[in-house]
């Protein structure tokens, strides 16, 4: 049977995070060692500071609730990563001052000069107020917010004191303001829509609009992947794309395209938070669907004009062109139709 954390701070199981830190704020002063020599009264004081390290971090104490210590200590599984088994540190004096901001053992009373009671927080005799704890929120940014940079409008919860009581505090929702350069890193890949025209008609391949696609970002390069079939793949198409700066790129594709391959567009990438006049590029990947099914007739189609690859693709081979078209024409030709072999 481990250790019950909830019993250490005399709290239930269902107690929110504000009581987290009374049980611990009362306990913490109660037993510091400093203010006591008993022995006893350093391991209440260290049991309060690893049960308060563990419940105050939500998924330590998510772990905990489920699993109860052996499982924090097992380590876990999260849904987007492995977490590391955890062990408290041992030192009971640096909780205490990661929580108090002070190693003093009478933080009780320091809090009453630095941040006094209402009451007597007078003009010749205020207090200089103790910074709060900073509030760390994760911003959500789409990629093209990331891209241009701007004013991002999000909402806090905050706890606040309520009336004159020092400890009796409660949640207040404000509104705050983070104006974020542009090329900040992100771990999600954020899907953008897009619509464009068609492409030249004079193209010499016959081109094959491809608009609107799923971008995602490694380091200060953007990448997206364009699915083609088989005759795009071997004949080539255009790719047009939607930048997220709102230009239009038509992007031909005029060699064979392979899984391996891919076609690079310098600058047209994420702009680099350090000098947002430089950008990565863009990089655009293939992803080749095969048909499922070929008429016989197409497959000798496809066969002979591999073969005719393979003999170089009538590049300085027209005298086997000729023979190869020569033979064919000669073996549609029927008995009756043919000249007479004395001749």
């Amino acid at each position: 049977m481990g250790i019950d954390y909830y019993g250490v701070l005399n709290l239930k199981q269902n107690c929110n995070d504000l009581e987290i830190k009374r049980a611990f704020r009362r306990l913490a002063i109660q037993y510091n060692p400093h203010r006591q020599e008993d022995e006893s009264v350093r391991e209440l004081f260290a049991l309060a500071a690893e049960a308060y390290d563990t419940l105050h971090d939500p998924y330590r104490r998510t772990v905990y609730d489920q699993f109860e210590e052996e499982g924090l200590k097992r380590g876990w599984q999260g849904s987007d990563k492995y977490y590391e088994p955890y062990t408290y540190h041992g030192d009971p004096i640096r909780t205490y001052q990661e929580f108090f901001g002070t190693a003093s053992p009478y933080a009780d009373l320091l809090d009453a000069l630095h941040d006094p009671h209402p009451l007597f927080n007078l003009p010749e005799g205020r207090g200089v107020r103790r910074k709060m704890e900073t509030i760390r929120r994760p911003l959500p940014l789409t990629l093209e917010e990331v891209f241009h940079g701007g004013l991002k409008k999000v909402r806090i919860t905050r706890h606040v004191l309520i009336g004159d009581r020092q400890d009796d505090h409660g949640a207040q929702r404000a509104r705050a303001q983070d104006r974020h350069q542009a090329g900040p890193s992100v771990r999600d890949r954020v899907q953008v829509r897009g619509g464009g025209g068609p492409g030249a008609d004079n193209h010499p391949r016959g081109p094959c609009n491809h608009v609107g696609y799923r971008f995602w970002r490694e380091g200060d390069n953007l990448l997206m992947v364009c699915n083609v079939d088989l005759k795009e793949a071997l004949t080539g198409c255009t790719v047009v794309v939607n930048t997220l700066d709102h230009k239009t790129l038509r992007v031909p594709i005029t060699q064979v395209t392979t899984p391996e391959y891919e076609k690079v567009i310098q600058g047209e990438g994420m702009p680099q938070l350090t000098d947002w006049r430089h950008r990565g590029d863009l990089v655009i990947r293939f992803n080749m669907a095969l048909p499922p099914y070929l008429p016989q007739a197409s497959k000798k189609m496809v066969t002979r004009a591999l073969r005719l690859a393979a003999v170089g693709g009538g590049a300085g081979e027209v005298e086997n062109v000729h023979k190869f078209i020569m033979l064919d024409k000669m073996r549609r030709i029927s008995k009756s139709e043919r000249l007479p072999q004395d001749l």
